[in-house]
């Protein structure tokens, strides 16, 4: 395991120059090392998916994680609250 690590939030170019933030981890060390994509869950990435990039970095590997929601928003953290909806919102009509 390597304790010397580099990690940051980065922007990479996709597909017709959409700019994506991810989160990229990496050994300080010179050398060939394999590569890992983290893939974050639903809510998008957050404190613990960077934790497994980092992880990944400790073990000698370069990681990252694109944030797979860039076209909608920016990935929100577990923790911030979403707008109530249909009935929760106050409307008596809704079925939700």
């Amino acid at each position: 395991m390597r304790d010397a690590l580099t990690a940051s939030t980065i922007t990479i170019v996709g597909h017709g120059g959409d700019r994506i933030e991810a989160y990229l981890a990496r050994p300080e060390d010179q050398g060939p090392r394999g590569g890992v994509v983290v893939i974050h869950h639903l809510p998008g990435y957050d404190p613990a998916t960077k934790e497994i990039v980092r992880r990944f970095a400790e073990m000698g590997h370069d990681a990252i994680s694109p944030n797979l929601h860039y076209r909608k928003r920016r990935a929100r953290s577990p923790t911030t609250r979403r707008r109530p909806r249909g009935r929760a919102a106050g409307c008596p009509m809704s079925g939700s």
